[in-house]
Order: structure tokens, then sequence, then C-alpha cells
């Protein structure tokens, strides 16, 4: 025993430092794999926003994206992703699923807005919420009033959650004066610009020059 205790003196170091490197060493593999993996699916998804399998990030070490922070970047960008699948199938007049895509849809770029992401992505999330809703109120004229208050609500988050969105901002005046024309009050109220032509519309429109 009194002869292991000099080795074990030496060696516990050696090992000490042996496993300080090999977790230094996977530190900065799955740092070098979440870069590459977000890099190469950012450029993957201004090729084909539909494209899957999008930012498929392999690492090593466990909970590594939530060590390295990524983890609402994903959720936002995953996000971005069903918007535009969403957008994708709604050029089938036929397409009878997409209700289940939009819902989930909506249910990611609701967790990109509740995520602790900066304001002006938030505030995107939320406006992209509007967009979606509004697309599906003009084509339920049953529900579609209904569908249009929580489109109003959508884009009236986006503005509280960045005052600087100016899209999200024209979009709620377009809304508020396509359900009232004399929404001059309401427009008060809210502290929103006058909507002035040109100005992208909820789901199309030109940018203003």
């Amino acid at each position: 025993m009194k002869r292991a205790r000099p080795i074990l003196r030496k060696g516990l170091p050696i090992a000490i430092l042996i496993a300080l490197a090999v977790f230094a060493a996977l530190v900065a593999r799955d740092a070098a794999a979440i870069r590459s993996g977000l890099e190469g699916g950012d450029l993957a998804f201004k090729a084909q926003p539909a494209a899957e399998r999008l930012w498929k990030i392999d690492t090593r070490l466990p909970n590594a994206k939530r060590a390295f922070g990524v983890e609402d970047d994903l959720v936002y960008r995953r996000a971005l992703r069903a918007f535009a699948v969403d957008a994708r199938r709604g050029e089938n007049p036929y397409d009878f699923d997409r209700p289940a895509f939009r819902a989930e849809a909506q249910a990611t770029l609701g967790a990109a807005e509740e995520s602790s992401l900066a304001a002006p992505l938030r505030s995107k999330a939320a406006s992209l919420q509007g967009v979606l809703t509004f697309d599906e109120a003009i084509q339920d004229p049953i529900n579609g009033p209904a569908l249009m208050r929580r489109v109003v609500g959508d884009f009236e988050r986006a503005v509280r959650i960045d005052p600087t969105n100016e899209e999200a901002k024209y979009n709620l005046e377009y809304l508020l004066r396509l359900m009232d024309p004399s929404a001059e009050r309401l427009r008060i109220r809210e502290n929103i610009p006058a909507y002035q032509p040109g100005r992208s519309a909820p789901g199309a429109g030109p940018s203003r020059q």
C-alpha cells in the first residue's frame, strides 16, 4: 500500500491533465460542429427555405447546445422553416393537411416568441404568427372576424416586444383600417404612424421605397 501511494501521487495529476485535455478537445470539437451546423443550415435555408434536415448539429458532450446557448437560436430558425413550409403548402389549394402544418408553424413561432432571444427576433416571430393567422382568416368566412382579432393581437404583441418593428406597425395599421375605416382613434391609442401605401401588408405586398 505504501508503494502505491507514490504512484498515485504521480499518476493522478497526469490522469487529471489527460481528462482535461480530452474535455477541452471535445468542447472545441462541439463548438466547431455547432458553428458549422448553423452556418451550413443558414446557407441551405436561403437556397431552399422548406428543405428538410436543416441545422442538424452533431455534438459529443451532453447538453452541448444548451451550454453554448444555441437552443433558442435553433428554435427561431426552425420556426422560420415551419413558416416557409406553410407558405409552400399554401400553393396547393387541395392540400387538406395544411391546417395541421399551420398549427405546427404557429406553435413553433410561439415558442420562439417566448424564448430568451433578442427583442427584434421575438417580435418577428409574433409578426409571422399574425401573417399565418391572417391567411387563415381570409380563407375562413365563418371564423374570419374572430381570427382577424387574433391577427391584431399578434401584431400588437410584435410592436410591444420591439417598438422599432416598422413592418408590424404598418401591418397593424393596415388591419385596423380594414376592420374599421374610421380607425383614427385606435391609431392614436396604439401610437402607430399613419398607414402609407406601398408598405407591405400581412402576407404580401411590395416594400416601401
